[in-house]
């Protein structure tokens, strides 16, 4: 990458940074990042409302190439921050765009700017992509705080678990504390409910990795006339598999509603932040440890990446760019994307767009 280059996506990089927008409101953002490219490509830009792709075309008939950069920002108290570096992640793929640019590869690249990873909602409604352009195959990059600076890291199978928000919501009846017989309290399902989750996520039960964490519990209220007729339990899911995902969470769920018709209680059960595994297509895995130079992650990362709605239409990998060892972990409050990694990783975009699709 030219030196030129280089300073006009550590220049947009740095703009995208001090506009952080939350998932689903990153008008601001995308904003930036079409001027931007519209300045300095001659890609066709389509404008799909949260979201858009520029397109690099060289013909029909020719295979599509897909590559994703998400642009939204860590919902914090009062706002929002780029505290897990999709700033760095949508200006890498900016350049990727000049390096495209007046070259001839032998087919179409897709560049696909994402709204609302931190929430998972944006992967699932950009696989629209899918129904307006031929894609063959489709990669994206996360940074990585804990790896060497620069270091590509990837795996077959599952990069990234799925995962998702669970809330379970009790409805009973309250009564005076000195008559707890007269209402319906909610206070034995939550308990049983607790104690049971080590059990509906036993290790034994299942492929790979899951878990099952509590996030919180909310139950009636600091009254101390009055039972518990109310309440609230909020779970995270998550495993390394996706057929894993789905047993876990039905059993979570059957027991939940179970526990509520034993003692005459209403269950509602909402989901949220639901994303799929992030599972590479093993071809797709390595090549990019082959055309990067890229090393095997021995494991799953536990985090989740709604990248993997991509990958359950399309052959494609997502991989790593190690951020450094001593880089501050993602959405902590001193991390910052480093800009050492931006001509890294749109070099990385380019040998991909440049070598031979599967």
């Amino acid at each position: 990458m030219e030196q030129e280059q280089l300073a006009q996506i550590v220049s947009l990089r740095r703009a995208l940074h001090s506009c952080p927008e939350r998932a689903g409101c990153e008008r601001q953002t995308k904003a930036r990042l079409m001027e931007f490219l519209a300045e300095h490509t001659s890609l066709t830009l389509h404008d799909q409302g949260l979201w858009f792709y520029a397109a690099h075309r060289e013909g029909d008939g020719l295979p599509g190439l897909a590559f994703r950069a998400d642009f939204d920002a860590v919902p914090v108290e009062g706002g929002a921050a780029h505290l897990c570096g999709h700033d760095g992640h949508a200006a890498a793929l900016c350049g990727l765009a000049l390096l495209l640019e007046g070259k001839r590869i032998g087919k179409n690249v897709f560049l696909l700017f994402q709204f609302g990873e931190e929430s998972g909602e944006g992967g699932e409604a950009c696989c629209a992509l899918f129904d307006r352009e031929q894609v063959d195959e489709i990669y994206g990059a996360h940074n990585l705080p804990g790896y060497p600076m620069g270091q590509i890291l990837t795996r077959p199978g599952t990069m990234a678990c799925a995962s998702c928000g669970v809330t379970v919501r009790y409805i009973g009846a309250p009564a005076h504390a000195a008559y707890p017989e007269n209402g319906r309290s909610v206070a034995p399902a939550v308990g049983s409910l607790l104690t049971e989750l080590p059990t509906l996520a036993n290790p034994a039960d299942y492929h790979s990795m899951v878990l099952c964490t509590v996030i919180g519990c909310r139950m009636g209220e600091k009254a101390f006339g009055v039972s518990a007729g109310t309440s609230e339990v909020w779970l995270t899911l998550r495993a390394a598999e996706n057929g894993d995902f789905q047993r876990l969470r039905q059993r979570v769920l059957e027991r939940a509603k179970a526990l509520a018709d034993r003692d005459g209680l209403t269950c509602e059960i909402t989901l949220q932040d639901v994303f799929p595994a992030t599972e590479n297509t093993p071809k797709a895995a390595e090549k990019v440890l082959s055309v990067c130079g890229g090393v095997l992650l021995p494991s799953p990362m536990r985090w989740s990446e709604d990248f993997g709605w991509y990958l359950q239409r399309c052959t494609g990998a997502f991989f790593g760019v190690g951020a450094s060892e001593d880089c501050p972990p993602l959405h902590t409050a001193g991390y910052i994307y480093p800009d050492a990694l931006l001509p890294i990783t749109a070099e990385a975009f380019y040998r991909l767009a440049e070598a031979p699709l599967l």
